[in-house]
């Protein structure tokens, strides 16, 4: 197994793919967080489905952003080990 250098490590890290995916990450855990407030301070009204669906968009772009940096990872690993 290589040895990877903290130099390389960062320049991977703030490639622009990557970015991306940690945006979606954090705009998935500010959706989470909205849509939480909208349910916690509301019943059942527009304020109530609007949490829902911030919620729900929420996860959904978290689950998205993390599978899409493992997934980048997993690859970019096979890539690097046949080169």
């Amino acid at each position: 197994m290589s040895r990877v250098s903290a130099r390389d490590a960062l320049r991977y890290a703030t490639e622009d793919d990557v970015l991306v995916l940690f945006a979606v990450i954090v705009g998935g855990w500010v959706l989470l967080t909205v849509g939480s407030f909208a349910l916690a301070g509301y019943g059942f009204g527009m304020m109530f489905v609007l949490g829902i669906l911030a919620s729900l968009a929420g996860a959904l772009a978290v689950f998205a952003g993390v599978v899409g940096v493992a997934y980048k990872l997993l690859v970019d690993s096979r890539r690097a080990a046949t080169e």
